[in-house]
């Protein structure tokens, strides 16, 4: 029977870094290898393929009848939603997987099965066949009632993450709507109207044409074609994954709003 130890990250946006996950796995397993698994942001589809992986690699090694150990840096990594959360972990419990998540410990499974153990230690057999009958309609009761609070737990802490991701968002659009007030004001003042409908254009041309997109150019070829360094090309893409995650639009839904402002400009 061999101890087997995975680690799983991912990322939600593009702007967002899977190192900061990586480094907090790596200082709580204290030199410990694990096999890890990573997910990037795609922009174009919502498949995991590197935890359709991980499940697949868990299974094969339950079947062995090996020990499984996964690390999360949090539970939202696990999963994208609470429900799909709370499916996948109890999933797992039921296989005698350890859950490990670094931001909420109180959910670990080592944790819920602890608490779980040491009520069920609480109430003993007597030898008598009515009341163990009783004692175990107990027994019953408690793992349910330890199952739905750790389902509240798990709801809670889903909710936590998504409200600094929304605050994030909020913060960011504050930000965008301050810097657009700003950039009308200049353009009200230099009479350059069409330098915004130029750089909406750019932006549509980008989302349509890089590969990071679905494109068929590279940043390279993208610049050369569009006569633009490639620092610009950067700079755009910065305004672009930051509109993105702010409206937590698709590039297609992107192209659509960046449509809309260059006829609202031209209707000025």
């Amino acid at each position: 029977m061999a101890n087997r130890v995975y680690s799983y990250v991912r990322v939600s946006t593009q702007k967002q870094n899977v190192q900061r996950q990586i480094d907090n796995i790596m200082a709580y397993l204290k030199g410990e290898s694990s096999i890890q698994f990573e997910d990037k942001y795609t922009g174009t589809t919502l498949s995991r393929p590197e935890f359709e992986k991980l499940l697949k690699a868990v299974d094969k090694d339950i079947a062995k009848g090996d020990n499984v150990t996964i690390v999360f840096d949090s539970v939202s990594r696990m999963s994208r939603n609470a429900a799909e959360g709370i499916e996948q972990y109890f999933a797992w419990y039921n296989k005698g997987v350890e859950l490990v998540f670094l931001n909420e410990r109180y959910i670990d499974t080592s944790v819920f099965k602890a608490t779980l153990e040491k009520q069920i230690a609480s109430v003993s057999d007597t030898g008598d066949k009515a009341t163990d009958k009783f004692i175990n309609s107990i027994i019953a009761a408690l793992e349910d009632y330890q199952r739905d609070l750790a389902i509240k737990q798990i709801e809670l802490a889903f909710e936590q993450a998504q409200k600094e991701v929304d605050d994030l968002r909020k913060r960011t659009a504050q930000g965008m709507a301050a810097k657009g007030a700003g950039d009308k004001i200049r353009a009200a003042r230099t009479g350059q109207k069409f330098v915004t409908i130029k750089s909406y254009e750019l932006r549509i041309a980008i989302l349509k044409e890089l590969k990071m997109f679905g494109g068929a150019l590279n940043h390279t070829q993208f610049a050369k074609q569009h006569d633009i360094s490639r620092m610009t090309l950067y700079r755009y893409l910065e305004e672009i994954q930051l509109d993105m995650e702010c409206s937590s639009c698709t590039p297609k839904q992107q192209i659509a709003f960046y449509r809309d402002r260059i006829k609202a400009w031209q209707n000025k």
